[in-house]
Order: structure tokens, then sequence, then C-alpha cells
């Protein structure tokens, strides 16, 4: 009896193995969700991350890039200037007598077309203007001179009759110097008028088209962002 059990135990014992092996093998693929390499979730996350910090240290250097070109644009906009002026001396008087009428002749018409109401932004612009004029003057010895003047009178810049006043006050300085005659200045916008006339309110393509006076009419609002005119 003993014999005849053993096989057959053994035959059930290597059935419910076989049962087990099988239940393993066939298992619900559901349940344990979609079958993929365990490590693709890691490594996508893993590549998003370098992305990001790839993306990250491109803009740093794009930024800084930036900040360099803003940095070298700044130190060629502003720089030092001279305070005395660095042409040399002109010897040739027929020449400095020519060079002195046709620069007297661009300051004082510069002057007589200057806005009847500048803003400070144009005031600024013509004072810049005459001090670099002064430094640049091609007679050495005439600038400096003329820097001297500028010093002692300082360009009057409110309004286009006062500033024509003060340039036909500075050439008679210059003529003092020089003796030459006295220059009557009450005559000066008149002596320089462009002739212009209503051309000067028609529309101008370097404008977009608009007129130069139309522009000066719009006023901002700073506080409301609004426009008027």
């Amino acid at each position: 009896m003993k014999q005849t059990r053993r096989p057959v135990f053994s035959i059930l014992v290597l059935f419910i193995v076989a049962c087990a092996i099988y239940y393993v093998a066939s298992g619900d693929s559901v349940s344990l969700g979609e079958s993929v390499p365990m490590s693709t979730k890691k490594t996508t996350q893993s590549d998003n991350s370098a992305g990001t910090q790839a993306d990250l240290v491109l803009n740093n250097q794009v930024a800084g890039n930036k900040k360099v070109a803003q940095s070298d644009e700044s130190s060629q906009d502003v720089g030092d200037f001279t305070d005395t002026p660095f042409m040399p001396k002109m010897a040739n008087e027929t020449l400095k007598a020519q060079l002195g009428n046709s620069a007297w002749h661009l300051l004082h018409t510069v002057l007589a077309r200057y806005p009847d109401k500048p803003t400070d932004q144009e005031k600024n612009t013509l004072k810049q203007y005459i001090f670099f004029f002064g430094q640049v003057y091609p007679c050495g010895d005439c600038a400096r001179h003329f820097q001297k003047l500028l010093k002692a009178f300082p360009p009057q810049v409110n309004s286009r009759k006062t500033a024509a006043l003060w340039g036909c006050h500075i050439h008679n300085q210059v003529n003092e110097k020089l003796k030459k005659p006295e220059y009557d200045c009450t005559t000066i916008l008149e002596d320089y008028d462009c002739g212009c006339g209503d051309d000067e309110k028609a529309n101008d393509f370097t404008l977009g088209n608009t007129s130069l006076e139309h522009l000066r009419e719009v006023k901002v609002d700073e506080k409301g962002g609004k426009q008027g005119g």
C-alpha cells in the first residue's frame, strides 16, 4: 500500500506546482499596468530635467550676452569729452575770416530757427551743440577764445528770441576783440530768417508725412498716458 501512494502523491505535487507556474506566468497585465521597461519613466524625467537645465543655461548665456552688449553700447555712447578745444592755430588770416563768416552764419541761422517754446530736451541739445561747436572749431585759437566767452556768457536757450539775442551778443564780443563794428541785434531774427514761410507747416516725409508743428502740439499726459492735440 505504501508503494502505491508515493507515485500518486508525487503526481499531485507536480500538478500543483505546474498550476502555480502557469498562474504566475499568465498573470493579469491590466492590474500591473502597461508592460514597459521599468527605466522608461525615470529616463523621461531625467531627459526632461536635463533639457530644462540646458534651457536655463542657454537663457542665462543669452541674458549675459545682452547685458554685455548693452554695457558695450553704453560705454560707446558715454565717454569723456575735451574741456579745451584741440584744433591747431590757424595762421592764414584770409581762411580764418572766411571760416568765421561761414560759422557765424550757420550759428545765427540755427538760433533763428530754434523753437519759440523749446522742451527741456531741446534746450539741453542746443547747449551741447554750442559747446561742441566750439570744441571742434577748425581755428584752434579762435575756438579757445570762444570757450572763454561761453564761460563768461553761458548760452541762453529759453526761447528763440532769447537764443538769437544771446548769439548776437557773443558775436559782438568777438567783434570788439577784432575791433570790428558792433552788429545791430534788434534785427537778428529778420536778418537770418530762412524765408520758408508756410513751407515749415507742410507735411514732411521724414516725420512720417506729418508736420513738425503738429508733432509739437501733441502732448503726452505722463500720469494718465493719454495723448491730445
